[in-house]
């Protein structure tokens, strides 16, 4: 009797006290994810809220470096947007910058609708163990090459780079001081120092493939401005303009992929000794290669062909873009023209060609090319990097694959830290005569995904602004306007079309 009381009174109990039960641990469980998911929404950066769906996509156009800078001035060194349903962390501190690009769990690329269409290949947009891989033999191959150093590996190098120089100051004179668009000029110079150094090729202006490769290179840099929202809202690509856009990149693709696989084809073909020439060369050679007694995975053939892609139009855009944006200052600022001629003339002299050893001695030079960097922007917003893991930045919660800009143009035209930005001032580069470079300028970005081009970025422009400036006064035609600040907002910012004279300047007689 007792036992069958006990029984009845625990039974009923129990199924008084399991619904409370549940109810309770229900309880706990939303409250743990609301004041977990609260914490987390406290942590993340600020920012303003944007369209639902759309986010602040449509906000930032056309000239979205100069939008995302206004944003910072509101809400900060860095903040948060979003683009469609993707986050995205803009970041304008220079010591955010570096502290984030420092680390590998920051050197991520965005997995988006573009990048998929190279495959996970390349150097640029790819990520984990193939991109070390890549980075570290591109690294070493242009370092050999003497792209990474100012020196003596840099020798031949240097030769073809002054080879190049010689080819366009011909050009220059058979304008015979007519008005001229020079981009297209620089573009094919540029193109045949890049085109050395990977492929071991240099073009003519009757190359029709070559001239069809820089087409391309160019209407794909075009659209990409276009078909950039796809990557955020990939239904977007159905829009006729987009679609349009997005074929374009993808057929433009197609054909230099099947151009630069036929150069490698032909490379395989001869019979010039390995690692002596060039970067196909070495790839090669790298393939016949094992590690730990198995072939490398790393160095296929679509793995090459992406990279030499990547290299060549990377390469050419930006620095025709720097070179072009270097005249667009000459012009401007005959005071500053006149400056580097003296330098030119007092360390060179007038008929020795230049050579890089100048460059040491020629710090007004440059204090232009360093200026020239900061105040074109030719990449202002860096390349975007994304977060491999939730992470910690500036006292913020960073969820895992969220996206990291860079606003190079904000670090760069800073008023609090740069004395009127706006202006062009090479002096600003040089305390008691010598070179000083502040450390809130990075026009290559910095840390591990650091443009691995910047020295011979820089050995190029040198080279070419002293070649052609020991030669050539530059002027705009009497009948043509100063070309604009304004900048064609493509993937770079690139000078917009126009026209100058090159006038040929007049020495002492040799004695």
């Amino acid at each position: 009797m007792i036992e069958s009381f006990f029984s009845q009174y625990v039974n009923s109990t129990t199924w008084t006290l399991l619904p409370m039960l549940a109810v309770f641990v229900t309880v706990l469980l939303i409250s743990r994810y609301i004041t977990e998911h609260l914490y987390i929404f406290k942590k993340l950066p600020p920012g303003p809220w944007g369209l639902p769906i759309f986010g602040h996509l449509f906000f930032l156009r056309p000239c979205s470096h100069l939008k995302l800078t206004q944003l910072g001035e509101k809400y900060g060194p860095i903040y948060q947007i979003f683009l469609g349903s993707k986050r995205v962390v803009v970041i304008s501190d220079p010591d955010l910058v570096k502290e984030a690009f420092g680390q590998l769990v920051f050197s991520g690329r965005p997995d988006t609708s573009l990048t998929k269409l190279i495959e996970g290949y390349g150097i640029i947009n790819s990520g984990g163990p193939l991109w070390q891989e890549q980075r570290r033999f591109l690294f070493n191959a242009l370092r050999d090459f003497g792209a990474r150093t100012f020196g003596p590996k840099s020798s031949c190098l240097e030769f073809n780079i002054r080879d190049q120089v010689s080819e366009l100051l011909v050009s220059l004179n058979k304008a015979n001081e007519s008005k001229i668009y020079i981009r297209p000029m620089i573009a094919r110079a540029v193109s045949n120092v890049i085109g050395t150094l990977l492929m071991g090729v240099t073009f003519n202006e009757s190359d029709e493939g070559f001239k069809r490769l820089l087409f391309l290179i160019e209407d794909g840099f075009k659209h990409l401005t276009v078909a950039a929202p796809v990557n955020f809202i990939p239904i977007l690509r159905y829009l006729p303009i987009v679609r349009s856009a997005y074929k374009t990149i993808q057929n433009s693709k197609k054909e230099t992929d099947a151009y630069f696989a036929q150069v490698a084809e032909d490379h395989r073909n001869t019979d010039i000794p390995r690692y002596t020439t060039d970067f196909v060369d070495r790839f090669f050679a790298k393939q016949g290669e094992t590690k730990d007694g198995k072939k490398e995975t790393f160095f296929s053939d679509q793995q090459l062909h992406q990279v030499m892609a990547d290299v060549f139009s990377a390469g050419l855009e930006t620095v025709t873009s720097t070179l072009e944006w270097a005249v667009v200052f000459l012009v401007r600022h005959k005071d500053v023209q006149r400056r580097i001629q003296e330098e030119i003339d007092s360390v060179i002299g007038y008929y020795r060609i230049p050579e890089l050893s100048d460059w040491a001695n020629m710090p007004y030079t440059e204090a232009f090319y360093n200026e020239v960097l900061r105040r074109a922007n030719v990449i202002p917003l860096g390349n975007t990097h994304a977060s491999l893991l939730d992470t910690q930045l500036g006292g913020y919660f960073i969820p895992k694959g969220t996206h990291i800009i860079p606003n190079l143009w904000a670090m760069h035209m800073n008023p609090d830290v740069w004395d009127s930005p706006e202006e062009f001032r090479p002096e600003r580069f040089l305390v008691d005569g010598c070179i000083k470079k502040p450390g809130h300028f990075m026009p290559f970005s910095t840390g591990k995904r650091m443009c691995i081009g910047d020295t011979l970025t820089h050995m190029e422009v040198f080279l070419f602004v002293t070649g052609i400036l020991q030669k050539f006064d530059l002027d705009i035609p009497r009948d043509e306007d100063f070309p604009t600040l304004d900048a064609e907002n493509r993937v770079s910012l690139a000078a917009k079309p126009f026209k100058i004279c090159a006038l040929q300047r007049q020495f002492p007689a040799l004695s």
